[in-house]
Order: C-alpha cells, then structure tokens, then sequence
C-alpha cells in the first residue's frame, strides 16, 4: 500500500508554515497551496535584493552576509522562474545584469561567492578562500545553473556571450565521468530544465544526465539519513525528463522515507549543521532552513500525489 502524507500530517506542515517560516517561504507556501498570488513572493523577495543586482543578505541561510552572491542570485533565480516569472518581473532585468557583470573573463566562470562573504557568520563549505578549489573551479557548480537562466530569460542576456557560455558548459559536461558530484549534478538539472534549450544541447544533456544519475544517487534509507544526493531531489516529479531512469521501487521508498522524516512540529529538519563553528548563527540558519526544506517537501509530496487531501 502507497504510503501518503495524511492530512493531519499537512496540516501540522502548513501550520510550521505559516507561523514559523521566512516571509518568502510563507509566500511560497501560499503560492503552491493555498492559490496564493505570484505578487506576494515577489514582494517577499524583495529584501533579498541589492541595489547592485544581485542577491544576498542571507537567502541562502547557510551564508549570512548581505552582499550579493551568483549563488544566491542563482537561488532567488530558481524561486522566481518555479512561479511563472517572467522578463518583465520587476527585479529580474537587474540580477541578470548582475550576473553578467559577476563573469570572470579570464577564468570563464561565475565565482561562486565573494570575498564579502567572510564578513559575516558562514558554514565552513562557504569559505570564500578555499572556494575554487572546493567547488572545482566553479566549471559546473555555479556556471550550469547560471547559464540555464541566462537562456531561460534569454532576451535579458547579451546573445553572443549566452550562447558561447552555454557551448562551454555542455561541452565540458560530455568529458565528465560517469559519476558526478552531486551539487555539479543538480546544476545541470536546472539548465536541463531550462526553457528554450537547442534541441541539440538538450538532447546531449538528458543522455548524459540518465547515464549519469544511477551511479551518482544514494539508493538506500541508511544513506538518506546522511547528506547526498537522494533520487528524488533530481527526479522531481513523475512529469521529469529523468523520470524512469530511477527504479521506481526506489523512488516509492525514497518517497516514504520523507513522509517518516517529518518532525513533530509538521517540519522536515536539516541533516546537516555547522553549530560547531558558531551555535547562535546556526539557531537561525537551521530556523530557516526548516521552512525552505518543509516546503521543498511538500512540494514534492505532492508532484507524487502523496498527500491526502481529505
């Protein structure tokens, strides 16, 4: 018997939501479950943005600093094209603009944070002095995803430098191994998503892509528990081009697993922590947290048809 979300079990979700979750989360909540308007998430992200474009103070909660990041840009980015936005969304012209002037010419990448990053309270995984070689030089993670909304927006981008971005990447990607790390993974997951892709690049990229994910996603609960990249977090919804590629056995228990690691409270918690390094900013980056990852949760419950809605 298919294991479901009841509806008890939601509505302690939705309660978290609504009384315990960031403004844009809430937003989002409302959005995607309550027939909530794409108005409020755009008013919620406005706090987010700096005059220079880009996007900081905190977005990413792991990463405390108010200046603007390609990271944060890029996750505002994934919020804004999930409600429909389009090239005319207020905001959106100008993180573009940001990201085009965030490119290092020499190195051909997007660093991933900036040097400003240090002020202010950080996981260690943020550390804009060992970036390069933490996030290997940036070639896949940021540059995939940057170059998915760059196409995804594609009349805000200035075309010659779009398309010799997106050759770049999709070239780099046939020569990486089979088994891929997986933030590198999901950032080619956002640029499969794109709309607008050559046929071409998207056909080369969903046959990389399914050859990669079996030797690239944990398959088992015991792994769950840990971080890594689990089936579900690149097959999204049944409507993915990934979808299949995954035995659906897996993805059924990957499902059950998230119902059973709901909290009490309705919330889904961080399996990950960086309170060794500072508790009290980690107290509000873990808050936080909750909220993205409750309703990343629910959102994919749902695209499974998991919840009950009686």
């Amino acid at each position: 018997m298919t294991r479901r979300l009841s509806r008890s079990a939601f509505e302690r979700a939705a309660r978290f939501m609504r009384e315990e979750a960031r403004p844009l989360e809430h937003a989002l909540f409302a959005f995607y479950f309550e027939g909530g308007r794409r108005t409020g998430v755009l008013a919620a992200l406005v706090p987010f943005q700096n005059p220079d474009g880009g996007f900081g103070h905190g977005l990413e909660p792991d990463m405390r600093s108010p200046a603007s990041s390609v990271i944060a840009t890029v996750t505002a980015l994934d919020i804004l094209r999930g409600v429909g936005a389009d090239e005319d969304t207020p905001g959106l012209p100008a993180a573009l603009a940001y990201l085009v002037g965030a490119y290092d010419v020499e190195t051909e990448r997007w660093p991933i944070v900036p040097p400003e990053v240090e002020d202010a309270p950080h996981a260690p995984w943020w550390s804009y002095a060992d970036s390069v070689e933490t996030y290997r030089s940036f070639w896949a993670n940021p540059r995939a995803a940057v170059v998915g909304y760059l196409q995804q927006f594609n009349r805000l981008a200035p075309s010659p430098f779009k398309e010799g971005a997106r050759h770049a990447v999709v070239n780099d990607l046939m020569r990486y191994p089979q088994h891929m790390e997986m933030h590198d993974l999901l950032c080619f997951v956002d640029l499969l998503e794109t709309d607008g892709l050559p046929r071409e690049h998207y056909e080369g990229i969903l046959d990389k892509l399914r050859r990669a994910l079996p030797q690239s996603v944990s398959t088992t609960a015991e792994e769950w528990d840990d971080y890594g990249l689990q089936p579900i977090q690149v097959v999204r919804s049944p409507e993915s081009p990934l979808h299949g590629v995954i035995d659906p056995a897996v993805i059924d228990a990957n499902l059950d697993h998230l119902i059973n690691r709901q909290q009490p409270d309705g919330s889904w918690r961080p399996n990950w922590s960086w309170d060794f390094v500072d508790a009290a900013a980690w107290a509000v980056a873990e808050r936080e947290w909750r909220g993205v990852l409750t309703l990343r949760a629910l959102r994919t419950l749902q695209a499974y048809d998991r919840i009950d809605t009686v």
